[in-house]
């Protein structure tokens, strides 16, 4: 039976003799926890126990953990609060100095990882390299005596750097890094042998694309190739590591970390496992840190992979969670999903740094696979895809796929003929995809020929490649391409309807369809339609690029900049919000008469958490501990618990210790609270929308970007004292039209003021407060809870015909304790009606008429307002003992008045 209150701890002053049953060594040092996540697998085995809670520090793997059947269920989690980190790595010291800036320390042969202090360091190669320059480094290639070859190349004529290489002869452990002039994929593989005088380097085995002339490549891991700071070798001649170290402090100090491992973690035939807020780290490049093979229905949630090859990888795996987890700093890809793994989801997590050693690679890549989930991710920095679902043969088949409301920036940085989202479809079948929502930015496209670079080459946002059909592209944002934004290449029936599009060079097109000639009659297009999409071009160069595109329909597009194709596009102006400030809300009033929509800006790049946060040790039960009830003023409701769309800057704005630790890294958020903050009780209490509403200057800067307002926040707005003092539900409680357009819908309310409501001149005139003041029920009901007063008046009151009745300025007015004690403050009269003054029955009305006929003075001074007039007797008027009624009348002071008094007090009669 499982023990759900009890659970097992690994420390790094744990011993593997102990219990493992204490979070800590106990005082005379005979008992504590575990030192190993082998121990405690082996103890969770023979026990009831399925916890086991890890301590912060680090953990040095000699090899791979595997879970299998007889670890069903079980779930290893970081301690809360604490950072544990399984590494790969074997830490060397012993370094010394060897001149030149040079540190060399014995150890075995090293490949091409080594991190110092936590930061990759770049293996050495050929050429001359610039971080940044995607282009330095690499050697142009002759294609080999016999011709284009996968074993080999020869360097080119007239190359005397690497001719005076190949002289020096190959060193054991050289490596070749190899593409082809498309720049389709690259190699790493071994070099078997050099000649210089035929000028041919010989491979250990064979690449993926021959390689013809104008291909690249450079040499590694020699350390005579060592010239900058940061850069490492493997000196075989005398067995040592070569290092020249960016600060030689932190090196001698900490040694550098060599990684061994290529899996840290695996699931093979495993189950219900749940794995959080761990760190996997210190992976070897070519290498999976976390595997999953015939495994399913286990979570992975808010952990960390850090210097690693490829984050994971699914193989035969179906009905996992992969959610909140932060992936950077990647020698290859982010997550691969595989060969019959169905139905995953794949939501919420940050991978930037892709394919810092390999660069054919992705952030998420599927093949084989069927009804997978990609939602909300952010995916940063990728020398080629951002997400890619490959279908080579029968094999490797993918349907019913849903990508959507990702945020994929700067891919392609180092490859062509690819896409931000890229789709191959040779097996010709319908594969059910939708593709919506995502928003995808500045894809590159780098690739050679025999003249030399060519930039933005061959790069899309949406590329549907080779007869992938079926698909559903929809209400997309792209930006910034080199070829199109979306491309149909040898596809049938697929749709492109509601997509955001800006063109900005003369080779960019919105819309590219071509056939595949070399697929023969299926890779003719057929029922292809693009309509109702937004486009806007600043080169005047057509929207559309067809080459044999069979049928199709290309209509009913909005369009500016552009001509149109047909007589069924629209060409007009404003098509965005303020594109200049990086606002493409939809911004043309065309657009509703084509059925056109807004894009749903909000949802992008995040998406509801489902993965329970770390429970509290002994706490037992799964469920950790729950979002909390945690509301405030700017929210009246926390998005995490209310299903909402979680967003982590929002989080991270939501709490100085978070907007300290982690800035605007919103990976980082997501990490935190699926590790730690729901177990805590943390909620999302900032508003970014209503912080945006509450400024001018905001609104006209970010419109309804609320991932814009939230980094404001947290990098500027709370130093400056900036708070959020909109409130949606009473703007929305304040116009008939409004609420009855968006009920209680708090998003819509907001985002109707950023973008049209302020411009109207439009302003919260309704009061909570005083309405719950005007009627006893409801005072007696919500007390003095402003949210639940505007939501029933939106929702009932309106209906019934209630009014706000009660006035502030009044009640201070005929209380003069009041008066002393709260000046003109209204919010404090009416909190003090409703917690007390109601209960004492204290008097509401003032006669402000009466006080101005009393006081001619006064009456000239405020114009007869009958407001001002009440603030006139509060500040003035009381201590100087002025008449509140003229001469012979039967008022009194503070005494009560007719209805029809307390009306026009209120300015209401």
């Amino acid at each position: 039976m499982t023990d759900t209150q009890q659970a097992f701890y690994v420390a790094t002053n744990g011993n593997d003799s102990w219990s493992g049953r204490l979070a800590a060594p106990n005082a005379d040092g005979t008992d504590g926890p575990f030192a190993t996540l082998e121990r405690a697998q082996s103890a969770m085995r023979a026990t009831g126990i399925r916890d086991t809670y890890v301590r912060g520090g680090s953990y040095a793997m000699a090899r791979t953990v595997t879970l299998t059947g007889a670890d069903n269920g079980v779930r290893i989690m970081a301690y809360p609060g604490e950072t544990p980190v399984f590494s790969g790595g074997e830490r060397v010291g012993g370094f010394t100095a060897i001149g030149g800036g040079l540190y060399a320390a014995p150890t075995s042969a090293t490949g091409l990882d080594l991190f110092i202090g936590g930061v990759r360091q770049k293996v050495a190669q050929t050429g001359d390299w610039n971080a940044g320059d995607a282009k330095s480094g690499w050697s142009v290639l002759e294609a080999a005596a016999g011709g284009a070859s996968k074993t080999s190349l020869r360097i080119g004529a007239g190359d005397g750097a690497m001719a005076a290489v190949l002289a020096a002869g190959v060193q054991p452990g050289m490596m070749v890094q190899t593409f082809d002039t498309e720049r389709l994929s690259d190699n790493i593989v071994g070099v078997a042998s050099a000649d210089a005088g035929s000028r041919t380097v010989n491979f250990t085995q064979g690449v993926k694309y021959a390689l013809r002339s104008g291909g690249t490549y450079r040499l590694l891991n020699d350390d005579a190739f060592i010239r900058d700071a940061g850069e490492f070798a493997w000196q075989a001649e005398t067995g040592r590591l070569v290092v020249k170290p960016q600060d030689p402090g932190t090196l001698l100090a900490q040694g550098a970390v060599v990684p061994r491992l290529g899996t840290l973690l695996s699931l093979n035939g495993a189950s219900g496992v749940t794995l959080q807020g761990l760190t996997f780290a210190d992976t070897t490049w070519d290498g999976s840190a976390l595997t999953l093979t015939n495994s399913s229905g286990n979570s992975i949630a808010g952990n960390r992979f850090a210097g690693v090859g490829t984050a994971m990888t699914l193989t035969g795996s179906s009905g996992n969670v992969i959610e909140a987890n932060r992936l950077e700093h990647l020698g290859a890809s982010g997550i691969k999903v595989a060969y019959g793994s169905n139905g995953n989801r794949i939501s919420a997590n940050s991978i930037d740094g892709i394919g810092e050693v390999l660069k054919d690679v992705a952030g998420i890549q599927l093949y084989g696979t069927s009804g997978t989930l990609i939602s909300g991710n952010d995916i940063r920095n990728s020398p080629r895809y951002g997400i890619s679902i490959k279908n080579w043969d029968g094999a490797t088949v993918n349907t019913d796929t849903v990508v959507e409301y990702n945020r994929i920036y700067d891919t392609m940085t180092e490859t062509a003929d690819g896409g931000a989202i890229e789709m191959l479809g040779r097996s010709n079948v319908d594969t059910r995809t939708t593709i919506r929502g995502n928003d995808i930015r500045n894809v590159g496209g780098l690739a050679t020929d025999g003249s030399g670079w060519l930039d933005r080459h061959k790069s899309f946002g949406i590329y549907l490649d080779d007869m992938a059909n079926g698909v559903a592209v929809r209400d997309n944002f792209i930006q910034n391409t080199g070829w199109a934004s979306v491309f149909i290449h040898g596809g049938d029936s697929n749709s492109v309807t509601n997509n955001f599009a800006t063109l900005s060079n003369p080779r960019e097109r919105f819309i590219r369809l071509e056939w595949v000639p070399s697929a023969g009659s299926i890779g003719l297009l057929s029922n292809n339609s693009v309509t109702g999409n937004v486009i806007s071009s600043s080169t005047g160069v057509d929207y559309w690029e067809f080459w044999t595109p069979g049928s199709y329909s290309v209509t009913n597009n909005l369009l500016q900049g552009v001509r149109g194709l047909t007589g069924g596009d629209t060409v007009s102006s404003g098509l965005f919000a303020n594109p200049a400030a990086g606002d493409f809300r939809l911004g043309s009033g065309a657009a509703a008469g084509l059925g056109i929509h807004d894009l749903d800006w909000a949802r992008m790049g995040s998406a509801p958490l489902t993965v329970p946060g770390i429970p509290s040790p002994g706490a037992g039960g799964g469920s950790g501990g729950g979002s909390g009830s945690g509301t405030s003023p700017a929210t009246g409701t926390s998005a995490v618990s209310s299903g909402q769309a979680f967003s982590p800057l929002a989080y991270i704005a939501s709490y100085t210790d978070l907007s300290a630790a982690f800035g605007t890294d919103a990976g980082a958020g997501a990490a935190h609270y699926a590790a730690m903050g729901r177990a805590e009780g943390r909620t999302v209490s900032f508003d970014p929308l209503a912080y945006i509403a509450s400024y001018g200057d905001l609104a006209n800067a970010f419109g309804a970007n609320g991932d814009a307002g939230a980094a404001h926040y947290i990098t500027v707005g709370r130093a400056e004292g900036r708070t959020v003092s909109f409130d949606p539900l009473a703007y929305a409680a304040s116009y008939g039209d409004l609420a009855a357009a968006f009920g209680t819908d708090r998003t819509s309310a907001e985002i109707h003021y950023i973008t049209m409501g302020r411009a109207e001149g439009r302003t919260v005139s309704f009061d909570p407060l005083a309405y719950l003041a005007s009627y006893g029920d409801l005072a007696a009901a919500f007390g003095t809870d402003r949210t639940s007063a505007e939501i029933h008046y939106i929702t009932n009151g309106r209906a019934e015909g209630r009014t706000v009745t009660f006035d502030p300025t009044a009640y201070l007015a005929a209380n003069s304790d009041l008066a002393a004690a709260f000046g003109t403050d209204t919010t404090r009269a009416e909190l003090h009606y409703l917690t007390n003054g109601r209960t004492e029955g204290r008097t509401t009305g003032f006669n402000a008429s009466a006080y101005l006929a009393a006081n001619a003075d006064v009456a000239a001074a405020t114009g007869g307002d009958l407001t001002a007039a009440m603030r006139h007797y509060i500040v003035f008027g009381r201590l100087e003992g002025r008449a509140l009624s003229p001469a012979g009348s039967t008022a009194r002071a503070a005494g009560m008045i007719p209805d029809s008094g307390m009306l026009a007090a209120a300015g209401m009669g």
